[in-house]
């Protein structure tokens, strides 16, 4: 993040908040880890198979909104759109960052992510940012074998189409040993773990949701409900902040609403 606050967005944001199927190494351990992986899951969500044949309308309707804070004080927001259109599930999520000191705008971060999914997979995703006028995009495309070309500021890669994006909203993401990057376009492996449950504040009050812990090139934390919907996330900024994304739109179990 310019007289900074805080660091780049790339290094606040772009690893972390905006990244599924890369296959296990030995066919002993990924049966061993999809296994506990599974159970996992299932003692997080109503069932085995709610994150299967994703339908974001029906658990979301058509918006999800956030508030972006900083240490406890609201920097931005985070909103994703949901549209099913004639070629597919269209989905934009947008993002952005205003930081100001002694009454100037210090930082300012725009995130804009237009992605098309058919049959519950990635079938395109188009990304343009702008983080305090450094502007990079991620076009990911099909090949005629059915993978997906992803071209981005650190090159052009080849992905299956089974990989999500760093997008948070598809909770089938939760099963992945990797996941696109949406800021870089590449893919980082990650080891994604359920932890118990807990009480999540949102700006509305509090809900009910399961932590689940992100190690390895991408390390973040992120909550679900028992319907697999998408509640809160987390990270510690390189300058030791830490930014949280608290729902504005999510259903709550007690009320205690934000006073700013």
């Amino acid at each position: 993040m310019k007289t900074y606050i805080a660091p780049s967005i790339k290094a606040l944001l772009g690893t972390c908040a905006l990244v599924g199927g890369i296959a296990l190494s030995s066919n002993a351990a990924a049966t061993n880890e999809t296994v506990i992986e599974q159970a996992s899951l299932t003692n997080a969500f109503e069932g085995a198979d709610t994150c299967r044949n994703f339908d974001p309308i029906a658990r979301y309707g058509n918006e999800l909104r956030f508030q972006i804070r900083r240490n406890d004080s609201p920097v931005g927001s985070h909103v994703v759109q949901f549209n099913q259109g004639r070629d597919g599930l269209q989905v934009v999520a947008q993002s952005n960052i205003d930081i100001s000191f002694l009454g100037f705008n210090a930082y300012s971060f725009a995130y804009r992510s237009e992605s098309l999914w058919q049959d519950d997979r990635l079938a395109a995703l188009s990304v343009q940012v702008n983080d305090d006028g450094d502007e990079t995009e991620v076009i990911a495309k099909p090949d005629d074998q059915g993978a997906l070309i992803v071209t981005g500021p650190k090159g052009e890669q080849t992905l299956s189409q089974e990989i999500f994006p760093t997008d948070h909203w598809h909770c089938g993401v939760l099963s992945s040993t990797a996941v696109l990057n949406t800021i870089t376009g590449k893919a980082n492996t990650v080891d994604i773990r359920a932890s118990e449950t807990e009480m999540l504040r949102t700006t509305n009050g509090t809900l009910r949701a399961t932590r689940f812990t992100y190690d390895g090139e991408l390390e973040t934390t992120a909550w679900y409900d028992a319907d697999g919907r998408w509640v809160g996330l987390a990270f510690e900024a390189r300058d030791g902040s830490t930014i949280t994304y608290r729902c504005m739109s999510c259903a709550t179990q007690t009320a205690q609403k934000d006073e700013e």
